[in-house]
């Protein structure tokens, strides 16, 4: 199986066990210094766009309204296989087509609460009971729609690496030196 294959593979494979390492992946934006934080990987289309939750008032979601183009990093340890997804990511907001399906789908499987914090994620409180829930729910979906994939496969003898770009609708390979 050739690295683009295989980390599509991988890919859409990626919400049939919650054991599965790309269920996590890092999300990195530009902010003051480039940023980067874990978030759980809702879904992957068969374009390869990748879909996942947050608070719509977080700061990953104003780095992405200043700059949107992030990159995905995701790693198999059994496999040792990283996979970098570069592109750019959109807000499915209240006025978009299919929030309120995703919406539902957060509130169906008790998740809401994770969303509903008076205070913004990042803020400073005094202590851990300063944290305090509302009822108004801060639920932002961002889809990263990608540009380049850049896969990277360590073996004991070789490694191989490969970069996919989209173009025209079609992924085009380069290989790489690892």
């Amino acid at each position: 199986m050739d690295l683009f294959e295989l980390a599509r593979t991988e890919l859409l494979r990626s919400h049939e066990s919650q054991r599965h390492p790309f269920l996590y992946f890092s999300l990195a934006t530009f902010g003051h210094y480039p940023e980067a934080r874990t978030v759980v990987n809702r879904k992957v289309s068969r374009e390869l766009d990748i879909l996942f939750f947050t608070d719509s008032r977080s700061h990953k979601v104003s780095q992405i309204r200043e700059n949107p183009r992030v990159t995905a990093l995701f790693y198999h340890p059994k496999k040792k296989l990283q996979v970098r997804v570069r592109g750019v990511a959109n807000f499915i907001d209240k006025g978009d087509k299919g929030y309120y399906q995703l919406l539902e789908r957060i509130k169906k499987a008790g998740n809401a609460k994770d969303y509903t914090t008076l205070q913004a994620p990042g803020s400073t409180v005094e202590e851990e009971s300063d944290i305090a829930f509302g009822n108004e729910i801060y639920f932002l979906a961002i889809r990263i729609k990608p540009d380049d994939i850049d896969v990277l496969q360590l073996g004991k003898e070789q490694h191989n690496r490969r970069c996919y770009t989209l173009k025209k609708g079609q992924w085009e390979e380069a290989v790489l030196t690892p």
